[in-house]
């Protein structure tokens, strides 16, 4: 089912990034996406009620650093679908359409923000970044 969520505001409240002189051991890289909470959020600009969900979203690079962002984001939403996101997330049951989008919205935002800094602090990337590679001429 196709739900119309749009992306009211993002911002972030913590953005730490760490690294270490020399890897010791073995290099893996770990990211995790953390949903905090999930709320209501009435807004003073807008009539309409936003759903509000606080995050973390780190990279473990073993012992060579890490970086946490930890933010908020708000999307607006129908008020039917804002009451089951919230009820949903104090069940531990998100519906997996609302669940999707915040993570794809989290991930996507998140990535951008960390790849600027992975690069910065010259961290290797946490995702593949594409290439170019020359063809075969037939």
């Amino acid at each position: 089912m196709a739900k119309e969520i749009k992306l009211a505001g993002f911002r972030y409240s913590k953005i730490l990034v760490e690294r270490n002189e020399e890897l010791k051991g073995e290099l893996k890289i770990t990211p995790n996406i953390n949903i905090k909470s999930v709320e209501e959020f009435k807004s003073d600009k807008s009539k309409q009620d936003l759903l509000q969900v606080e995050f973390k979203f780190s990279i473990d690079y073993s012992s060579l650093g890490k970086i946490e962002l930890d933010g908020k984001m708000f999307l607006s939403l129908d008020s039917k679908t804002l009451k089951e996101a919230i009820e949903g997330y104090k069940n531990k049951k998100l519906d997996s359409d609302i669940n999707l989008i915040i993570l794809n919205v989290i991930m996507q935002k998140a990535s951008l923000k960390a790849l600027e800094l992975e690069e910065e602090m010259n961290l290797p990337p946490h995702v593949q970044l594409p290439r170019l590679q020359l063809g075969k001429k037939e």
